[in-house]
């Protein structure tokens, strides 16, 4: 029993710490937006600015699950935070967008990679009697990195230290690369061999009509979610402190994600991911509508509570709905459409916010994302797991 859980600790650690530098490389980005106002650029240039990053990881999607199978997990991590490493450098070239633009789009890319190498990883690796409990433990890295490099990254700015602002991201990148040499190899690696048809086929794949509402509903729940991204243009306006929410979400993911993590073994994941959402959305509402310090921090409390169960359920069923040989594409392809929503929530509130201001805008969000999953968990999702019960 002890070697069993020896062995489950150290596969966490090896996914945890890769998993947590690899998302601080993009949290420490979530208050970008006040930098690239000081720079004078325009709404519509900071939106495509932010916005690249997500559609490059988007796109990237399928090509991170061919690398996987194709050149292995350790190798594919270790290159992905190199690419990372070289985005977050070019950011220091702000005197034309250009750069910029390069930058989030080469970092958008390796991002992209690397979690879907992780996300594929735990999937082979972790037995589905754990899984539940292993992603929340995990993904806990996800969030923590908005309590420590997002208001560190916030401070640095708010002192007009733009060059250490700047700097974090080269330094974070170079740990993923490292930490991603220490993770080790998948059986199903070593068992199987690299051509298309050993792992499944993308028709296969789309044949499950459930694994196409399920990303549907993480499209949903990612739009609201990229809401993040523009949260600072709604404190900067109001006079606020954007970390307030910001490390609210990760405080109460993280606790979600500690206390509740064995629930999520038994829990019904199908039943509950789009309440998760609906959560998050009427979040964004509330603080849209009364913004405030204090409300950031409520408002935060409740998104962190959506997204801290939320997140874990959406991979936990990634697994739950597929056989293993589908699941390094339905990982990619389930994380490809989630980076959708993060492309095109920058661009609608760098569109819309000349036109109908920033309260409006993320009330728009709220309510359409919200009242799209309510109707999916009404209509499909309550009903799917009334049927797995007979």
């Amino acid at each position: 029993m002890f070697a069993k859980m020896s062995q489950d600790f150290k596969l966490l650690i090896n996914l945890f710490l890769p998993f947590f530098f690899i998302h601080c490389t993009m949290h420490v980005y979530l208050i970008y937006a006040r930098l690239l106002q000081n720079y004078n650029f325009s709404p519509e240039a900071t939106g495509w600015i932010l916005g690249i990053y997500y559609l490059a990881a988007m796109l990237i999607r399928p090509f991170g699950g061919w690398l996987l199978e194709n050149f292995g997990i350790r190798r594919t991590l270790v290159w992905s935070g190199m690419l990372n490493f070289i985005g977050c450098s070019l950011l220091f070239f702000k005197q034309s967008a250009v750069p910029l633009f390069i930058g989030r789009a080469l970092s958008g890319a390796s991002f992209s990679v690397y979690t879907t190498g992780l996300f594929s990883y735990q999937a082979l690796c972790v037995p589905e009697k754990t899984r539940g409990a292993m992603l929340s433990l995990l993904v806990v890295g996800g969030v923590l990195s908005m309590t420590t490099v997002t208001p560190l990254g916030e401070w640095f700015l708010l002192i007009s230290q733009d060059t250490l602002y700047l700097a974090l991201g080269p330094v974070l990148s170079a740990l993923c690369c490292f930490l991603g040499g220490k993770v080790g190899v998948a059986a199903t690696e070593d068992s199987r061999g690299c051509g298309e048809e050993s792992w499944g086929s993308y028709s296969e794949l789309f044949s499950s009509r459930a694994f196409l509402f399920l990303i549907l509903t993480g499209t949903l729940i990612s739009i609201v979610d990229a809401i993040t991204v523009n949260i600072s243009l709604l404190a900067t306006e109001k006079g606020l402190v954007a970390s307030y929410f910001l490390s609210s979400i990760a405080v109460a993911a993280v606790v979600v994600r500690l206390t509740g993590s064995a629930l999520l073994n038994v829990l019904p994941r199908v039943a509950l991911l789009a309440p998760c959402g609906v959560l998050m959305a009427c979040s964004m509402i509330l603080l849209s509508l009364f913004p405030s310090n204090g409300v950031f921090i409520v408002g935060g409390v409740l998104f962190g509570i959506g997204i801290g169960a939320g997140w874990p359920m959406f991979h936990a069923l990634i697994a739950d709905l597929l056989n293993p040989v589908l699941r390094p594409k339905g990982t990619a392809t389930a994380l490809l459409l989630y980076d959708g929503g993060f492309f095109i929530t920058p661009l609608i509130v760098g569109y819309f916010l000349p036109h109908f201001g920033t309260t409006w805008t993320f009330i728009a969000i709220g309510l359409t994302t919200g009242g799209a999953l309510a109707l999916l968990g009404v209509f499909y999702w309550l009903p799917f797991y009334r049927k797995s019960l007979l």
